[in-house]
Protein backbone atom coordinates (compact mmCIF):
# COMPACT_ATOMS: atom_id res chain seq x y z
CA UNK A 1 0.00 0.00 0.00
CA UNK A 2 1.58 3.71 -1.10
CA UNK A 3 0.41 6.69 0.47
CA UNK A 4 0.38 9.92 -1.91
CA UNK A 5 2.67 12.45 -0.32
CA UNK A 6 1.36 15.62 0.63
CA UNK A 7 2.68 18.76 -1.43
CA UNK A 8 3.19 21.88 0.93
CA UNK A 9 0.61 24.83 -0.93
CA UNK A 10 2.74 28.00 -2.06
CA UNK A 11 0.71 30.96 -1.91
CA UNK A 12 1.43 33.90 -4.20
CA UNK A 13 2.70 36.06 -1.15
CA UNK A 14 5.31 33.72 -0.43
CA UNK A 15 7.23 34.34 -4.03
CA UNK A 16 9.97 36.89 -3.39
CA UNK A 17 9.94 38.13 -7.15
CA UNK A 18 6.03 37.88 -7.62
CA UNK A 19 5.98 42.01 -8.76
CA UNK A 20 9.48 41.91 -10.20
CA UNK A 21 9.93 41.65 -14.32
CA UNK A 22 9.75 37.74 -16.04
CA UNK A 23 12.98 38.70 -17.83
CA UNK A 24 15.96 37.39 -15.98
CA UNK A 25 18.28 40.31 -16.76
CA UNK A 26 15.74 42.74 -15.78
CA UNK A 27 14.50 40.70 -12.96
CA UNK A 28 18.34 41.02 -11.85
CA UNK A 29 18.12 44.88 -11.38
CA UNK A 30 15.31 44.87 -9.71
CA UNK A 31 16.60 42.55 -7.38
CA UNK A 32 19.33 44.49 -6.66
CA UNK A 33 17.89 47.78 -6.59
CA UNK A 34 15.04 46.49 -4.31
CA UNK A 35 18.52 45.23 -2.03
CA UNK A 36 19.44 48.31 -1.86
CA UNK A 37 16.29 50.19 -0.68
CA UNK A 38 13.74 47.55 1.14
CA UNK A 39 15.39 48.52 4.95
CA UNK A 40 14.74 52.19 4.52
CA UNK A 41 11.87 53.79 6.34
CA UNK A 42 8.66 54.64 4.38
CA UNK A 43 8.11 57.79 3.36
CA UNK A 44 4.06 57.44 1.86
CA UNK A 45 3.41 60.04 0.04
CA UNK A 46 -0.47 59.03 -0.85
CA UNK A 47 -2.92 56.95 1.22
CA UNK A 48 -5.92 57.09 2.75
CA UNK A 49 -5.47 56.45 6.77
CA UNK A 50 -7.36 58.87 8.61
CA UNK A 51 -5.25 60.60 11.07
CA UNK A 52 -7.75 59.36 14.06
CA UNK A 53 -6.53 56.12 14.04
CA UNK A 54 -3.21 56.98 14.64
CA UNK A 55 -4.22 59.68 17.14
CA UNK A 56 -6.78 57.78 18.78
CA UNK A 57 -4.82 54.72 18.41
CA UNK A 58 -7.65 52.25 19.17
CA UNK A 59 -8.25 48.49 18.38
CA UNK A 60 -9.60 47.76 15.11
CA UNK A 61 -13.32 46.99 15.39
CA UNK A 62 -12.97 43.80 12.83
CA UNK A 63 -11.38 42.51 9.86
CA UNK A 64 -14.39 44.20 7.40
CA UNK A 65 -13.72 47.88 8.73
CA UNK A 66 -10.26 47.70 8.31
CA UNK A 67 -9.56 46.03 5.04
CA UNK A 68 -13.03 45.92 3.34
CA UNK A 69 -15.18 49.41 3.78
CA UNK A 70 -12.75 52.08 4.22
CA UNK A 71 -10.92 50.31 0.94
CA UNK A 72 -12.64 52.30 -2.02
CA UNK A 73 -10.62 49.65 -4.93
CA UNK A 74 -11.85 46.61 -3.14
CA UNK A 75 -15.19 48.01 -2.44
CA UNK A 76 -15.47 49.52 -5.61
CA UNK A 77 -14.97 45.90 -7.50
CA UNK A 78 -17.20 44.48 -5.28
CA UNK A 79 -19.90 46.76 -6.01
CA UNK A 80 -19.55 46.91 -10.06
CA UNK A 81 -20.40 43.04 -9.33
CA UNK A 82 -23.71 44.21 -8.92
CA UNK A 83 -23.28 43.76 -4.67
CA UNK A 84 -24.94 47.38 -2.73
CA UNK A 85 -22.54 48.53 -0.72
CA UNK A 86 -24.93 48.12 2.70
CA UNK A 87 -24.05 44.52 1.89
CA UNK A 88 -20.04 45.89 2.44
CA UNK A 89 -20.07 47.19 6.24
CA UNK A 90 -21.37 50.54 4.68
CA UNK A 91 -24.70 51.92 7.19
CA UNK A 92 -26.00 49.20 9.48
CA UNK A 93 -23.43 48.41 12.05
CA UNK A 94 -22.22 45.90 14.31
CA UNK A 95 -20.82 42.09 14.41
CA UNK A 96 -23.72 40.56 12.44
CA UNK A 97 -23.40 42.84 9.61
CA UNK A 98 -19.49 43.06 10.03
CA UNK A 99 -19.30 39.43 8.90
CA UNK A 100 -21.99 39.35 6.79
CA UNK A 101 -20.08 42.21 4.95
CA UNK A 102 -16.96 39.53 5.19
CA UNK A 103 -18.61 36.92 3.36
CA UNK A 104 -19.92 39.06 0.44
CA UNK A 105 -16.00 40.14 0.43
CA UNK A 106 -15.21 36.63 0.33
CA UNK A 107 -17.54 35.13 -2.57
CA UNK A 108 -16.44 38.39 -4.60
CA UNK A 109 -12.65 36.87 -4.44
CA UNK A 110 -12.05 35.69 -7.58
CA UNK A 111 -12.73 39.40 -8.52
CA UNK A 112 -9.09 39.79 -7.31
CA UNK A 113 -7.08 37.59 -9.01
CA UNK A 114 -4.30 39.90 -10.73
CA UNK A 115 -5.45 42.70 -9.54
CA UNK A 116 -2.42 45.16 -7.30
CA UNK A 117 -5.79 44.36 -4.50
CA UNK A 118 -5.63 41.23 -4.87
CA UNK A 119 -1.52 40.89 -4.36
CA UNK A 120 -1.54 43.69 -1.23
CA UNK A 121 -4.68 41.50 0.62
CA UNK A 122 -2.72 38.20 0.05
CA UNK A 123 0.39 39.73 1.10
CA UNK A 124 -1.59 41.42 4.15
CA UNK A 125 -3.11 37.72 5.01
CA UNK A 126 0.15 35.76 5.21
CA UNK A 127 2.72 38.06 6.28
CA UNK A 128 0.64 40.85 8.67
CA UNK A 129 -1.61 38.45 10.27
CA UNK A 130 0.26 35.10 9.74
CA UNK A 131 -2.69 32.68 8.14
CA UNK A 132 -1.24 29.81 7.08
CA UNK A 133 -0.80 29.85 2.90
CA UNK A 134 -3.59 27.21 2.47
CA UNK A 135 -5.85 28.95 4.04
CA UNK A 136 -4.93 32.14 1.87
CA UNK A 137 -4.96 29.99 -1.44
CA UNK A 138 -8.68 28.46 -0.49
CA UNK A 139 -10.29 31.63 0.56
CA UNK A 140 -13.73 31.99 -0.60
CA UNK A 141 -17.11 31.11 0.96
CA UNK A 142 -16.17 27.90 2.30
CA UNK A 143 -13.77 29.19 4.86
CA UNK A 144 -14.53 33.27 5.16
CA UNK A 145 -16.11 32.55 8.72
CA UNK A 146 -12.84 30.62 9.49
CA UNK A 147 -10.41 33.54 8.05
CA UNK A 148 -12.57 36.17 9.91
CA UNK A 149 -12.20 34.81 13.25
CA UNK A 150 -8.26 34.75 12.83
CA UNK A 151 -7.68 37.97 11.62
CA UNK A 152 -10.16 39.25 14.33
CA UNK A 153 -8.35 37.25 16.90
CA UNK A 154 -5.10 39.26 15.70
CA UNK A 155 -6.40 42.60 15.62
CA UNK A 156 -7.38 42.14 19.56
CA UNK A 157 -3.30 41.75 20.12
CA UNK A 158 -1.92 45.00 21.49
CA UNK A 159 0.68 44.55 18.61
CA UNK A 160 -1.76 44.67 16.45
CA UNK A 161 -2.84 48.73 17.30
CA UNK A 162 -2.41 51.81 14.75
CA UNK A 163 0.76 52.96 16.17
CA UNK A 164 2.63 49.63 17.09
CA UNK A 165 1.65 49.32 13.12
CA UNK A 166 3.20 51.95 12.43
CA UNK A 167 6.55 51.24 14.49
CA UNK A 168 6.48 47.74 12.80
CA UNK A 169 6.43 49.35 9.21
CA UNK A 170 9.49 51.57 10.04
CA UNK A 171 7.07 54.49 8.68
CA UNK A 172 8.68 57.86 8.84
CA UNK A 173 6.21 60.00 7.07
CA UNK A 174 2.88 59.17 6.00
CA UNK A 175 0.66 61.38 4.20
CA UNK A 176 -2.96 61.32 4.16
CA UNK A 177 -5.90 62.28 2.12
CA UNK A 178 -7.81 65.35 2.89
CA UNK A 179 -11.02 67.55 3.02
CA UNK A 180 -10.28 71.36 2.37
CA UNK A 181 -12.68 72.04 5.06
CA UNK A 182 -10.88 69.24 7.64
CA UNK A 183 -10.09 70.68 11.14
CA UNK A 184 -6.83 68.84 11.20
CA UNK A 185 -7.07 67.93 14.60
CA UNK A 186 -5.85 64.72 14.53
CA UNK A 187 -3.03 65.93 12.50
CA UNK A 188 -2.64 68.71 15.64
CA UNK A 189 -2.82 66.24 18.45
CA UNK A 190 -0.16 64.08 16.16
CA UNK A 191 2.31 66.92 16.12
CA UNK A 192 1.97 67.47 19.62
CA UNK A 193 2.23 64.25 20.68
CA UNK A 194 5.78 63.65 22.29
CA UNK A 195 5.12 60.04 22.79
CA UNK A 196 4.58 59.78 19.28
CA UNK A 197 7.49 59.32 17.36
CA UNK A 198 6.58 59.56 13.33
CA UNK A 199 5.30 62.17 11.07
CA UNK A 200 1.91 62.31 10.04
CA UNK A 201 1.13 65.54 7.44
CA UNK A 202 -2.14 66.25 5.87
CA UNK A 203 -3.09 66.30 1.83
CA UNK A 204 -4.94 69.27 0.41
CA UNK A 205 -7.49 66.95 -1.90
CA UNK A 206 -10.39 69.45 -3.18
CA UNK A 207 -11.94 67.22 -5.69
CA UNK A 208 -15.29 67.47 -4.80
CA UNK A 209 -15.15 71.41 -4.74
CA UNK A 210 -13.76 71.90 -8.26
CA UNK A 211 -15.62 68.63 -10.22
CA UNK A 212 -19.25 70.31 -11.10
CA UNK A 213 -20.71 67.09 -11.46
CA UNK A 214 -20.38 66.13 -7.77
CA UNK A 215 -23.73 65.80 -6.12
CA UNK A 216 -22.70 67.96 -3.45
CA UNK A 217 -20.71 70.27 -4.96
CA UNK A 218 -22.96 73.30 -4.98
CA UNK A 219 -23.36 72.77 -1.39
CA UNK A 220 -20.17 72.31 -0.53
CA UNK A 221 -19.12 74.98 -2.45
CA UNK A 222 -21.36 77.46 -0.24
CA UNK A 223 -19.91 75.87 2.91
CA UNK A 224 -15.94 76.77 1.75
CA UNK A 225 -16.52 80.58 1.02
CA UNK A 226 -18.85 80.90 3.58
CA UNK A 227 -15.78 79.71 6.34
CA UNK A 228 -12.99 80.66 4.36
CA UNK A 229 -13.40 83.17 2.05
CA UNK A 230 -13.30 86.31 4.62
CA UNK A 231 -16.24 88.04 3.24
CA UNK A 232 -15.59 87.96 -0.50
CA UNK A 233 -18.11 87.22 -2.75
CA UNK A 234 -18.37 84.86 -6.31
CA UNK A 235 -16.06 83.02 -8.12
CA UNK A 236 -12.61 85.26 -6.30
CA UNK A 237 -14.38 84.63 -2.81
CA UNK A 238 -14.00 80.71 -4.04
CA UNK A 239 -10.65 81.43 -5.02
CA UNK A 240 -9.98 83.38 -1.94
CA UNK A 241 -11.14 80.46 0.24
CA UNK A 242 -9.38 77.65 -1.73
CA UNK A 243 -6.15 79.85 -1.29
CA UNK A 244 -6.81 80.10 2.94
CA UNK A 245 -7.66 76.58 3.33
CA UNK A 246 -4.08 75.78 1.49
CA UNK A 247 -2.68 78.22 3.36
CA UNK A 248 -3.99 76.48 6.57
CA UNK A 249 -3.05 72.70 5.27
CA UNK A 250 0.70 74.38 4.86
CA UNK A 251 0.36 76.04 8.35
CA UNK A 252 -0.74 72.48 9.88
CA UNK A 253 2.59 70.15 7.89
CA UNK A 254 0.81 69.37 4.71
CA UNK A 255 3.16 69.07 1.08
CA UNK A 256 1.05 68.06 -1.42
CA UNK A 257 -2.09 68.50 -3.13
CA UNK A 258 -4.14 65.69 -4.48
CA UNK A 259 -6.14 66.22 -7.37
CA UNK A 260 -8.37 63.13 -8.52
CA UNK A 261 -9.66 64.71 -12.21
CA UNK A 262 -11.70 62.86 -15.49
CA UNK A 263 -8.81 63.99 -17.56
CA UNK A 264 -5.26 65.75 -17.43
CA UNK A 265 -6.89 69.29 -19.64
CA UNK A 266 -5.91 72.52 -18.49
CA UNK A 267 -7.51 75.63 -19.71
CA UNK A 268 -6.75 79.40 -18.66
CA UNK A 269 -9.75 81.08 -19.07
CA UNK A 270 -10.55 84.69 -19.11
CA UNK A 271 -11.85 86.24 -15.50
CA UNK A 272 -14.79 86.75 -16.91
CA UNK A 273 -15.50 83.52 -18.68
CA UNK A 274 -14.57 81.59 -15.65
CA UNK A 275 -16.86 83.44 -13.31
CA UNK A 276 -19.90 83.05 -15.63
CA UNK A 277 -19.38 78.86 -15.57
CA UNK A 278 -18.82 79.29 -11.64
CA UNK A 279 -22.37 80.76 -11.40
CA UNK A 280 -24.11 79.21 -14.30
CA UNK A 281 -23.02 75.89 -12.21
CA UNK A 282 -24.04 77.21 -8.76
CA UNK A 283 -28.07 77.64 -10.82
CA UNK A 284 -27.47 73.89 -11.87
CA UNK A 285 -27.42 74.56 -15.52
CA UNK A 286 -23.75 73.75 -16.43
CA UNK A 287 -23.01 71.02 -19.34
CA UNK A 288 -20.72 68.30 -19.65
CA UNK A 289 -18.90 71.04 -21.68
CA UNK A 290 -19.18 73.54 -19.00
CA UNK A 291 -18.08 70.87 -16.63
CA UNK A 292 -14.90 70.02 -18.33
CA UNK A 293 -14.33 73.65 -19.15
CA UNK A 294 -14.46 74.46 -15.57
CA UNK A 295 -12.68 71.54 -14.14
CA UNK A 296 -9.52 72.35 -16.43
CA UNK A 297 -9.39 75.96 -15.45
CA UNK A 298 -9.14 75.14 -11.98
CA UNK A 299 -6.39 72.70 -12.89
CA UNK A 300 -4.70 75.92 -13.91
CA UNK A 301 -5.69 78.00 -11.02
CA UNK A 302 -4.57 74.89 -8.66
CA UNK A 303 -1.02 75.02 -10.54
CA UNK A 304 -0.69 78.60 -9.63
CA UNK A 305 -1.84 78.07 -5.85
CA UNK A 306 0.91 75.60 -6.12
CA UNK A 307 3.49 77.41 -7.58
CA UNK A 308 2.74 80.23 -4.89
CA UNK A 309 2.56 78.18 -1.42
CA UNK A 310 4.53 75.16 -2.41
CA UNK A 311 2.33 72.32 -2.35
CA UNK A 312 3.89 69.68 -4.62
CA UNK A 313 0.77 69.31 -7.06
CA UNK A 314 -0.15 65.30 -7.41
CA UNK A 315 -2.75 64.12 -10.66
CA UNK A 316 -4.66 61.48 -11.01
CA UNK A 317 -6.47 61.77 -14.06
CA UNK A 318 -9.24 58.72 -15.23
Amino acid sequence: MTTKEHTPVSSVAAEPDRLLPADPGTRQIGQDLLAEVEHFPILSPHGHVPAEWIADDVPFPDPTALLVTPDHYVTRLIHASGVPLGELGFGEQGPEASLEGWRRFAEAWPLFDGTASGYWLRSEFEHVFGLPAEMVESFGPENADAVYGAIAAKLAEPGFRPRKLFEDFNIEVLATTDDPLDSLEAHERLAKDETFRGRVVPTFRPDAYINVAHPEWAERVERLTAEASGGVAGFAGYLRALENRRRYFVEHGAVSADHGVRTPLTLRLEPGEAEALFEKARRGEATGADRDAFEAHMMWEMAGMSVEDGLVMTIHPG
